[in-house]
């Protein structure tokens, strides 16, 4: 029996987070701060996130400041603005006509749509910092959970045998989530994230040869996305440590299954790429010529075919990728997950705040799910969406340029246009109106 089973001190619920990448650690910041006692149960033997980039939205940033006073300084240690530009990446055939102004889409740059890019691990390394000591299990997966209306905790159950009690279970698992599949039921389609027929190939390479290939603007000082058929190419500059590097990502459309099951990564060769950009513009070629000859490929998941009815179902909800995997295309999964962080957060304050805490946490989660819910995933589809239009798969939109700057700022817009105090008030009211009524 872990730690987590001893007695509740005050009116403070006393939590399990399952998954210790980004979210559950924020989470668990976020409750820290609010003087909630957590425990993280991560499934490998040590902090573990993969090396690629992540790019987080200004509006994730207001989140994060009122999730912890550390999780922005946080960031700002290890990441950098940037402003989204979007790019032909297929019909220029010089290096010239490229860099043209012709080239050019669009460029998402009024005040406040920056995003912040940096390496994840090098983000998670620093928020982990913040955190308390002995507030994290490692080598614990979850395998079941007992949620008994009549036992006064939440019973988990490891993959090692091993035990622990909470009174709210959060599972921020990750797209796979094992908390979903036993929340929902593994039989229900909805437990399961569905292959969305986009692979990912990363590389980061260093910014001396990027600005080469691509130019200074694209390759050295902004976030460019390269679009045309069946591909996506997001790239921006980042630092590795003291080192500035391009991060670049080629998300790409194929028709066949994923061959690799629940699996996301397998191996890849740089041919299978090259293949995909053998006719794109030369700079993209180029580049694309950069990547090693050993690489991964990722199979990207997300909820879209079979959204999860609820994020919460008694002493147990879900958060982040776990409740809403999303595609990339609207770059803005990482700023969904920091948002549930903070809903998440608030309403556990809300509950703390309550002389009877184990009775109000299903009405806090349910509440916690009604708040999220249609947002959540309505981001879910429109990335998808997005990720047709901008793969020119959109026979209406084909590729028209115009047409890629309406959807990106009308999707976008809705992405930035949230209001993080708002959102807390909203979560409050709902967690009030009921608390009478659940047991």
């Amino acid at each position: 029996m872990s730690p987590t089973s001893s007695s509740l001190a005050g009116n403070a619920p006393k939590v399990a987070i399952v998954g210790g990448g980004l979210i559950g650690v924020m989470l668990g910041l976020g409750l820290s701060h609010r003087g909630i006692p957590f425990i993280i149960y991560e499934r490998a033997s040590d902090w573990h996130e993969i090396g690629a980039g992540v790019a987080l939205t200004s509006v994730a940033l207001n989140s994060m400041q009122r999730l912890h006073p550390g999780v922005l300084d946080a960031l700002y240690r290890v990441a950098r603005p940037n402003h989204f530009s979007f790019w032909d990446g297929f019909h220029p055939q010089t290096n010239e006509a490229a860099q043209a102004p012709e080239a050019l889409h669009f460029l998402l740059d009024a005040p406040g749509t920056d995003y912040w890019c940096c390496m994840r691990s090098q983000f998670l390394r620093e928020l982990v910092a913040l955190l308390p000591a002995g507030s994290t299990f490692f080598n614990k997966e979850l395998e079941r959970y007992v949620d008994d209306p009549s036992s006064q905790q939440v019973l988990l159950q490891f993959t090692d045998g091993t035990t622990a009690e909470a009174d709210a279970l959060l599972g921020c698992d990750g797209i796979h989530s094992r908390t979903r599949q036993l929340l929902l039921g593994e039989d229900d389609p909805a437990s399961h994230a569905s292959f969305t027929h986009q692979l990912g190939y990363r590389a980061v390479l260093p910014i001396s040869e990027a600005m080469k290939v691509l130019g200074d603007a694209k390759g050295g000082s902004d976030f460019c996305i390269h679009i045309g058929p069946n591909a996506y190419v997001p790239s921006y500059p980042m630092l590795d440590g003291t080192e500035t590097v391009l991060n670049m990502t080629t998300v790409i459309y194929t028709p066949e299954p994923w061959a690799h099951g629940q699996k996301m990564v397998a191996p890849a060769t740089h041919e299978e790429v090259a293949k995909i950009f053998e006719n794109w513009s030369p700079p993209i070629r180029d580049i694309i010529a950069k990547f090693p000859e050993k690489l991964m490929k990722w199979g990207i998941f997300d909820m879209a075919d079979h959204p999860a009815p609820t994020y919460a179902s008694g002493r147990v909800a879900i958060v982040g990728d776990a409740a809403h995997a999303s595609t990339p295309f609207l770059g803005a999964g990482g700023a969904m997950g920091i948002e549930d962080a903070l809903a998440m957060a608030s309403v556990m304050q809300a509950v703390s705040e309550t002389s009877t805490n184990t009775t109000s946490i299903p009405a806090a989660l349910q509440a916690f799910s009604a708040v999220r819910l249609e947002r959540s995933q309505w981001l879910v589809q429109s990335s998808r969406e997005m990720g047709v239009i901008f793969q020119w798969r959109d026979p209406s939109a084909g590729n028209d340029g115009s047409r890629f700057k309406e959807e990106a700022e009308l999707r976008t817009s809705k992405v930035w246009d949230f209001d993080a105090d708002g959102m807390i008030n909203q979560i409050r009211l709902e967690f009030n109106q009921r608390r009478g009524g659940v047991a």
